[in-house]
């Protein structure tokens, strides 16, 4: 079973404990006219729910998760393996059903309202480790092949170089991937990309968690936000810098104006200083530089500047939870990321 399907199995078990009450898991991995939902289940006398199921759901992550139930354009429910109670409490207030394998609920109908929070997380939820595929390595591997499909043909030691990872990385996570659903093996086709749009989704939601505190972050306050709208694209190259965020959403939309500004590069900082007039360390700083975690040439979306790949600008403006950043980063999915 994959491990989405036991949480779900295992969510739905702990309703009925903890409430007595009646629960059904209707159908899984259903198809919606844009998209899909996880499954569709029946809890007591609430009406069909199309559920969202993720591993976990953190404050990082949460704004991820709710976009996704809102594309279903029906009503909906998150369903996790544990739920803190500042999660329980956010959710209750935006009205957001929940399950978690703990007991943990929010159900509110016409006729009932159900709110349990505060149970302890599973000991065996405590133990586990998180899937290898969606750990910081796979992450790598799995950016690749989405930033890249053509990977899908390369040999592993390629998939290898350009994630920047152990080959023998890349053959375990291939497995996990054929395991969850995300990839089969084609007799003429050889590897195949199954479930894209989820794939992304959990991509997006356990990069927060796992990559990026790698990429040992650097913050700073400058006085001209701006400064970057100057560099041309043979500035970025030399520089070995991208530009990302909301700078590359401003660049890809022409919808959002930046107030933060995000790079990944390793420059000589001595020289990039004298071109953003002497940054000051702040850890709440409008200017972020992290360490590029991929070793190929992303596709040119821009001949002024060298943007990251569109996953990484999607995933970066979802985890601010600013709902304008929200709203570019669905603009990005929607043009970049579909197909």
């Amino acid at each position: 079973m994959k491990p989405a399907n036991q949480i779900l199995q295992n969510a739905i078990a702990a309703f009925r404990k903890t409430t007595g009450l009646y629960a059904e898991v209707v159908a899984e991995d259903v198809r919606l006219p844009v998209g899909y939902a996880d499954a569709e289940i029946n809890l007591y006398d609430a009406p069909t729910l199309l559920a969202e199921v993720k591993k976990t759901i953190r404050p990082a992550t949460l704004n991820a998760a709710l976009t996704n139930l809102k594309r279903f354009n029906r009503p909906g429910i998150l369903i996790t393996e544990y739920v803190t109670t500042q999660v329980a409490e956010k959710l209750k207030e935006l009205d957001v059903p929940f399950l978690d394998v703990a007991g943990n609920v929010y159900l509110k109908t016409p006729n009932t309202f159900i709110y349990v929070t505060g149970r302890k997380r599973p000991e065996e939820i405590t133990k586990q480790g998180y899937n290898r595929a969606f750990r910081a390595a796979g992450l790598k591997v799995i950016f690749a092949l989405l930033a890249m499909p053509n990977m899908l043909k390369a040999p592993t030691r390629q998939i290898a170089d350009y994630a920047g990872v152990a080959n023998g990385t890349v053959g375990n996570v291939i497995k996990d991937l054929e395991q969850e659903g995300f990839l089969y093996r084609s007799k003429t086709k050889g590897l195949v990309l199954e479930n894209k749009e989820r794939l992304i989704d959990n991509w997006v939601e356990a990069y927060p968690r796992e990559l990026r505190p790698q990429l040992k972050a650097q913050r700073f306050q400058i006085l001209q936000a701006n400064w970057w709208k100057e560099f041309t694209y043979d500035h970025w190259q030399k520089n070995q810098m991208w530009l990302g965020g909301e700078p590359a959403a401003e660049v890809l939309t022409r919808y959002l104006r930046a107030e933060k500004i995000t790079v990944y590069g390793r420059p000589e900082f001595t020289r990039l200083a004298k071109i953003i007039v002497q940054p000051v360390r702040d850890a709440n700083g409008n200017f972020e530089l992290l360490e590029p975690f991929w070793k190929f040439e992303p596709e040119e979306l821009d001949e002024a500047h060298r943007l990251c790949p569109p996953l990484l600008i999607y995933a970066d403006l979802m985890s601010t939870g600013d709902a304008r950043n929200i709203e570019a980063a669905n603009m990005i999915r929607e043009q970049y990321l579909r197909g």
